[in-house]
């Protein structure tokens, strides 16, 4: 009776199957006598029924077709290149086996990916230093400076570096370009994308705006041009320039003056006005700003662009940071933290400022999280005047009484400090070796403070700049380990005069300085027969230049 059961409910479960088959064939709407008709049918309607469905989707679909036909275009092309780069670079061998040349072929380009990728989010490192300080030997050679000091005090040092600075001059690899009457206070080259670095501008204390062609050494146009001369001190003070930024696709220009406004020009228009003055009568290519930002309470002493964006940061003595979006010429925001004026900051990939104050601090502004981190480098720690970044967690900070700081943003403290780095003053060489050395009449030594401060993004040259009479390279490495972790001097250009801004060429062929008597800030100081000038400054010669781009892989600067 059991198995009868059994067999019985098995019949039932296969009846209702068949059932449940001849109802889903009927529901679909088609009544033949034929059930094998039936579900042909189906079959048939339900490709006119995705034919339909997909008549309006025809051009969608040719669409998606040619962009995927452009992407493996566009693919192809990037392969050829790389085939065209390999074969200028280096010579492969004939006699390789076919399975080699494909592995070859296949780490080259997986090793070409992977740089790309990590360029794009700002963490590669690119080794420059070591390169830059071979081509900094030859040149000295090739320059064969030479000078008999009878003393070694601060008169005779002056001399010594005038006649280096002139030395470099006559070899042709120091250009200085003539525009401003007062001291230059700050620069800033067009970091973009294709190599970028043939234009920069630069800004003074006489309120001029030049715009300069670096590849030919020479002046493109002022976008400022020279005020007139009878105005009152109050009011050629406040169009005093103390900072300027380059966007990385060569067309906004900002500028930040002592009147507390940041102006931003558009250097794709062509909006010039001409002006019948005797004082301005040779400048008659005047742009016209064409975003005038008002919202500081002080001077504007730093600006900085993002990395590849149109946002930008202005900081103020007035202890706030202002965030723009150039794009929409609007204000975003202000950031507040710092207790005393901000003296400058950067911004590299991320969406992460970074700011230095004479309040002591270094901060990191993380805007999506609408917070920031805050570094103290302690008590013995003067108050940092420049700040620059090597990538988005590495920076260096230079403070007024002569020493560097290297900082990483998961360490509080600093991880690297360098007394000292521009000498003491009444001495030309670095003798001191720790703070609060005092002379032999007792006398606490004083550093000379650090005026300027510029990175290579994504490598490992620093260039810092004072008024020692030298523009000093360093070699950051920022290692895994502590023992990783160090700055080495790796040489050192002459400059007469106050060394007010830096910024670093692609690829560290070359840099841009602003070059005064006096600092940027104020007066207090002066350099006796300096000259205010932009300057162009070769960091190789000719024929490293050549064998660098034959050697380098990359095509685009940080």
């Amino acid at each position: 009776m059991g198995r009868q059961r059994k067999t019985t409910t098995q019949q039932s479960s296969s009846e209702d199957i068949a059932r449940k088959r001849q109802k889903k064939i009927v529901d679909l709407g088609y009544r033949d006598d034929d059930e094998s008709d039936e579900e042909i049918d189906s079959d048939l309607e339900k490709e006119d029924g995705y034919k339909l469905r997909n008549k309006d989707s025809d051009e969608d679909s040719e669409e998606e077709e040619t962009a995927e036909s452009k992407r493996l275009r566009l693919a192809k092309d990037y392969l050829r290149r790389l085939d065209e780069a390999e074969k200028d670079s280096s010579s492969s061998s004939n006699d390789d086996d076919d399975d080699e040349e494909e592995e070859t072929e296949y780490e080259r380009v997986s090793n070409r990916l992977q740089r790309e990728r990590l360029k794009r989010e700002g963490k590669l490192e690119r080794i420059v230093a070591d390169s830059l300080t071979k081509s900094l030997v030859r040149m000295d050679e090739e320059v064969n400076f030479q000078y008999t000091a009878s003393s070694d005090d601060d008169a005779e040092s002056h001399q010594r570096t005038l006649c280096h600075h002139q030395s470099w001059k006559d070899a042709g690899y120091a250009t200085y370009l003539t525009g401003h009457d007062l001291s230059v206070t700050c620069v800033a080259l067009q970091q973009s994308s294709d190599g970028g670095g043939d234009r920069a501008i630069s800004g003074s204390k006489d309120g001029t705006i030049i715009l300069w062609d670096v590849a030919n050494e020479s002046k493109i146009q002022y976008l400022v041009g020279k005020r007139n001369k009878n105005i009152s001190n109050s009011d050629r003070r406040g169009n005093h320039v103390l900072s300027v930024a380059l966007s990385d696709d060569g067309r906004y220009a900002a500028v930040g003056k002592w009147d507390s406004t940041v102006s931003i020009y558009d250097l794709r228009t062509k909006n010039t006005t001409t002006t019948s003055t005797a004082a301005s009568s040779s400048n008659t290519n005047i742009t016209k700003a064409t975003t005038t930002f008002e919202g500081h309470k002080g001077p504007v002493t730093c600006l900085a662009f993002r990395t590849q964006s149109n946002q930008l940061f202005s900081g103020s003595t007035d202890r706030c940071i202002r965030h723009y979006s150039v794009d929409d010429m609007a204000y975003m925001e202000t950031l507040y933290g710092h207790q005393a004026a901000v003296s400058d900051l950067d911004c590299h990939k991320k969406e992460q400022p970074i700011s230095v104050g004479r309040d002591r601090t270094a901060r990191a502004w993380k805007l999506t999280e609408d917070t920031h981190l805050i570094f103290r480098g302690g008590a013995k720690v003067s108050p940092a005047d420049r700040i620059s970044l090597i990538r988005d967690n590495w920076f260096v900070s230079g403070h007024d009484d002569g020493s560097l700081h290297l900082w990483l943003t998961e360490k509080k403290k600093a991880v690297v400090s360098l007394d000292y780095t521009h000498g003491i003053h009444g001495r030309d060489l670095v003798t001191a070796t720790a703070r609060n050395t005092t002379t032999a009449t007792g006398d606490a030594l004083v550093g000379r403070g650090i005026t300027s401060l510029a990175c290579l993004k994504g490598s490992d040259l620093v260039a810092s700049g004072s008024y020692d009479g030298y523009l000093r390279l360093w070699k950051a490495n920022t290692g895994a380990r502590r023992d990783q972790r160090s700055m080495e001097s790796i040489g050192k250009i002459p400059v007469h005069g106050y060394i007010n801004d830096i910024a670093i060429g692609p690829r560290a062929k070359f840099c841009v300085v602003a070059v005064g008597q006096e600092p940027s800030l104020g007066r207090w100081n002066r350099v006796s027969k300096a000259k205010n000038r932009f300057g162009i400054l070769q960091l190789r010669n000719h024929d490293d230049n050549d064998a660098m781009e034959a050697d380098e892989d990359e095509d685009e600067d940080e």
